[in-house]
């Protein structure tokens, strides 16, 4: 028997859980990656039932952090690849009080994203038509703490098989049910799992049914097990059965604040990159607020500027900490040419400087090889003076190891050489006699 008709038309009297989970089950809800998932489930925790309409919910740049999978670096970057996503995925679902007439409502998650980098927040607002979608979804969870818990589940797989556990937890309430039993095809569609996907039930147990249930039970106030019904050798069905998780702690995750709100220890952590993190309370401390801001202002003004012209910004912390330092402040656009005036005018140097090394260094090798060829081009007898000459010289540095290497292997390539080669330079190069 399918879902459709065991469980959703098993409502008993209904209530509130039993119809806003309807709308749940009954929706053609879009595979989401991580952090499209993450968002929607934080931003249910700011949605109120008495909400009129849905006003644009901030989060500040610590809980962006908390939220998105992933490291500190390119928050808002992968910010704004999400909500990209977001606005692109569309749900379908029976509208709840034009169920009769067939209507069927549809739209994209997100309707507006903004990123807000000098107040250390991003905004999202959803469409209102998704509001009782919404409301249904919010009503998987008991409280407050639940929704927050529920972000750290690792896939979509996780979090759909937690909201059709907890659509059964919720009906039985009405009807007592201890179990559930769903066909396995209709649960692939629940899931949005292809056809050409996990094709062997095997496959489908071990890479989604078994790290969802784990997944689950580690993050969530519930647990889940399940049995197999098979139908000759194959399995058609399977039997889920739901209970309370009694190693479940609810924590609140660390980082989240009412009203997205960011200090700028936050900011200077998160968006730029300040290390140790105590770096970041001392800039503060010594030049406040205020000063900080301003300087920062410039700085994203310039990172933006860079990567309008296609080139990546290098070392965002260090750029910050200068500005702080040296104040800049957004009035003085002018900043922004001598900063890039000074660090071409220092790579012009160093260019310039490694030319002459290197031009100098040429120079010595041809004078070492005149002065090799005057060398040659002597009598023995000269030849002869030459390397007493030059044996009495390496005595005299008093290097014991390079003078017995000489007295057993005469001039032998290596140091020996180019010690010769300095020496008879010296004696015969350009102006010697």
């Amino acid at each position: 028997m399918s879902l459709n008709t065991k469980v959703i038309k098993k409502t008993g009297t209904g209530g509130l859980i039993a119809t806003s989970n309807d709308l749940l089950i009954e929706a053609q809800w879009p595979q989401l990656k991580i952090n499209e998932q993450r968002l929607v489930l934080y931003m249910l925790s700011l949605i109120q039932r008495d909400d009129k309409d849905f006003k644009p919910y901030r989060i500040s740049v610590r809980e962006l952090c908390n939220i998105m999978d992933g490291t500190r670096k390119d928050l808002y970057a992968r910010f704004d690849e999400a909500t990209d996503g977001l606005m692109k995925k569309v749900i379908r679902w029976i509208n709840p009080d034009e169920k009769g007439e067939g209507r069927i409502d549809k739209t994209t998650w997100c309707s507006s994203a903004s990123v807000i980098p000098g107040q250390g927040c991003v905004e999202l607002r959803f469409d209102p038509t998704l509001k009782p979608f919404l409301l249904a979804l919010k009503g998987n969870f008991t409280t407050w703490g639940e929704a927050r818990a529920v972000i750290r589940l690792k896939n979509h797989y996780s979090l759909r098989l937690y909201q059709l556990m907890k659509y059964n937890q919720g009906l039985a309430n009405v009807d007592n049910r201890q179990t559930v039993v769903v066909a396995v095809s209709w649960l692939r569609d629940y899931l949005s799992i292809t056809d050409d996907t996990y094709k062997l039930f095997g496959h489908f147990k071990s890479k989604v049914l078994v790290p969802a249930q784990k997944d689950i039970a580690s993050k969530t106030d519930i647990e889940f097990n399940f049995k197999q019904i098979k139908k000759g050798r194959k399995v058609e069905e399977l039997e889920f059965a739901w209970k309370q998780n009694k190693r479940y702690d609810q924590k609140e995750l660390p980082g989240f604040t009412e009203g997205g709100k960011a200090t700028m220890e936050d900011i200077l952590i998160l968006e730029f990159g300040i290390t140790p993190e105590k770096k970041a309370t001392e800039l503060l401390q010594q030049y406040g607020h205020d000063h900080i801001q301003e300087a920062l202002q410039v700085v994203r003004e310039y990172i933006a500027k860079l990567r309008k012209r296609g080139q990546k910004p290098e070392n965002v912390g260090g750029i910050a900490r200068k500005a702080i330092e040296e104040g800049w402040k957004p009035q003085k656009a002018a900043i922004e040419i001598e900063y890039e005036d000074k660090k071409k005018a220092a790579e012009e140097a160093r260019v310039a400087e490694q030319n002459r090394e290197e031009e100098q260094e040429a120079l010595e090798k041809e004078l070492q090889s005149r002065a090799m060829s005057r060398y040659e081009a002597m009598s023995e007898d000269q030849k002869n003076i030459i390397l007493s000459e030059f044996h009495q010289h390496l005595i005299e540095t008093g290097n014991q190891v390079i003078v017995d290497r000489y007295n057993k292997t005469g001039i032998s390539p290596g140091v020996i050489e180019s010690l010769f080669k300095v020496f008879v330079h010296e004696k015969l190069g350009e102006g010697k006699k």
